[in-house]
């Protein structure tokens, strides 16, 4: 009965989702889980998750929640590509996309954390100086770290795959040719692991074409299921030299024609580079590498069955990250933006992305993890009741008062006791004087001696009846209590009398060079537009995945050295 209700909610909840009209894709991965951004191929918007997020992506309904643009906004049909992460503050967006000149942008969004929106802060023509963008271009893009920035790759009017790039000391620079081998597509997609970058293109209608970089500071070119002939294929090989081996490949690309509109590459930490396309049966498939060779992975069955895409050759975006092997894919299933979760290399149902946040809203940004982190799993979910933790907290807080309503009748009841004894001594020392004046008249009665302090205070009482050291209480009202504040905290008092936080200072940029761990983010159009340079601060790692040590699997198939 449970299952049978399971699933009728399932299909409540896909028949309630709002339909979405969907061009590009682009997906990426931060310490708090995936974000994604998309065009509506309708209106062109930058449709996006919610920036705020947690672990799961949610996607309003609303179309007019869209990325904001300035001077460059991106032209329909543009190819999508994005990395992110997070700072003490809030959460950061850097996409990449074409305008109407042809020309490649990159957008610098930040989160508003109270309302999940983005802002956009700048936006910067790259590609101005390099090769000229085919006009249907795919535009993948990979952020290294903070000393080496960004790379990103195209196809120009001849097909050959460029890369332009950008590091804390450069401008965006035009960095030569990765491939000139050719392609069937416009598709590029792009995964990279330390330094070792790996760049997938459809070859032809049997074939994916696979660029790496490695330690001879080259592109060495390969390509899958048919190998090329030759182990030394590098981009300055031309493209006449680049020729398939006629051996017969060990497997076969399923459903492929060699022209999907978009491919979608990652890497677990196991080190297993794996490609997903939808194929012309418009299911998602996946190949993979694992010890150097390729091939073809099986798909995921039952429950678990990914859901059929609404276009054969469709959209398609991946969130992935290294350290912790956590990889979702978002792709058009049923007019609806569905997620699939490979977490862990282990498949889990699809499902679609919820339009609202149901749980309590974060106000703030958590601090920054460039270590990356594990989603909940199901077990840390809250299933309607207590936890332990919470029930532990309760049983500790009832103890704890108890054990302060026993304390406090204790006290009463020790000071009324002692009271009513000092009350029974005063009543018997006047009784006993009362007889000794009436007995003799010549009696007197004598004041206990006061002694009074050097400052001239209140008086301290030397005895009382017979008490000696009596001091009165002195009450602590109406004195201004001084609250020191060391100077090294930075505090200064305010006219107020309140401690006073220091005010931020953030360095300034001296000749573009980055201070205190920054980095200053030029203008590559500088020379026809001037426009106010945008200096922002990465955390240590400021990457779509942890930097980790240098993958075995990396390797060129076993036949080169891996990029240091």
């Amino acid at each position: 009965m449970a299952s049978r209700f399971a699933s009728i909610f399932q299909i409540s909840i896909w028949l309630l989702a709002g339909h979405v009209s969907c061009g590009s894709i682009a997906a990426w991965w931060n310490s708090r889980g995936p974000s994604f951004i998309m065009q509506d191929d309708e209106t062109g918007g930058i449709r996006y998750s919610l920036c705020n997020g947690n672990y799961t992506p949610i996607f309003p309904d609303d179309k007019t929640i869209t990325a904001p643009f300035m001077a460059h906004p991106p032209k329909k049909n543009t190819s999508l590509s994005a990395a992110g992460w997070m700072d003490g503050e809030t959460s950061w967006g850097s996409i990449f996309y074409m305008d109407d000149d042809d020309e490649i942008v990159n957008a610098l969004l930040k989160c508003d954390w109270s309302t999940g929106r983005w802002e956009n802060t700048g936006e910067f023509i790259i590609s101005i100086g390099s090769p000229k963008v085919a006009p249907s271009s795919g535009v993948s893009a990979v952020l290294l770290g903070a000393m080496d920035g960004y790379r990103v790759f195209y196809n120009d009017l001849d097909g050959v795959l460029q890369q332009i790039g950008y590091t804390r000391t450069t401008t965006w620079q035009h960095y030569g040719v990765v491939s000139h081998d050719k392609a069937s597509s416009q598709a590029i997609s792009t995964t990279f692991s330390e330094k070792n970058i790996s760049v997938v293109r459809p070859r032809d209608d049997q074939n994916m074409g696979i660029s790496r970089w490695y330690k001879d500071n080259t592109w060495h070119i390969t390509t899958f299921p048919e190998p090329l002939t030759g182990n030394q294929t590098t981009n300055a090989t031309e493209a006449s030299d680049l020729t398939l081996n006629t051996t017969a490949p060990t497997f076969q690309l399923p459903a492929w024609d060699g022209n999907p509109s978009a491919l979608a590459m990652g890497i677990d930490r196991k080190y297993t580079r794996s490609v997903f396309y939808i194929g012309t049966d418009k299911k998602l498939h996946q190949v993979g590498n694992i010890n150097y060779t390729w091939s073809a992975f099986p798909d995921p069955t039952g429950a678990n069955a990914w859901p059929e895409a609404d276009t054969a050759g469709g959209a398609l975006g991946i969130a992935s990250d290294f350290g912790t092997s956590s990889m979702r894919l978002y792709y058009m299933s049923g007019g609806r933006m569905v997620e699939v979760n490979g977490d862990g290399g282990k498949w889990r149902g699809a499902t679609v992305l919820a339009s609202t946040n149901t749980s309590q809203p974060t106000t703030s940004a958590p601090a920054p993890d460039a270590t990356g982190t594990n989603p909940p799993s199901s077990g840390d979910q809250n299933q309607g009741g207590l936890s332990d933790g919470a029930k532990a907290g309760i049983s500790v807080g009832v103890t704890l008062g108890v054990i302060a309503i026993a304390g406090m009748a204790f006290a009463l009841w020790f000071l009324r006791r002692r009271q009513r004894k000092l009350d029974e001594t005063d009543a018997a020392a006047a009784s006993a004087s009362s007889e000794q004046q009436y007995m003799s008249p010549s009696s007197a009665f004598t004041a206990p001696a006061t002694m009074y302090s050097a400052g001239g205070g209140p008086p301290t009482v030397s005895s009382r009846d017979g008490h000696s050291g009596y001091t009165p209480l002195q009450s602590g009202y109406g004195h201004q209590q001084s609250a020191g504040y060391a100077p090294q905290m930075g505090y200064a008092m305010g006219a107020d009398g309140y401690a006073q936080p220091p005010m931020a200072t953030y360095p300034q940029p001296q000749g573009g060079f980055p201070q205190d761990g920054g980095w200053v983010y030029t203008d590559a159009n500088a020379q026809q537009q001037q426009q106010q340079q945008q200096q922002y601060y990465y955390q240590e790692h400021p990457h779509e995945m942890p930097e980790q040590r240098k993958p075995v699997e990396m390797m060129g198939e076993g036949h080169y050295k891996e990029v240091p």
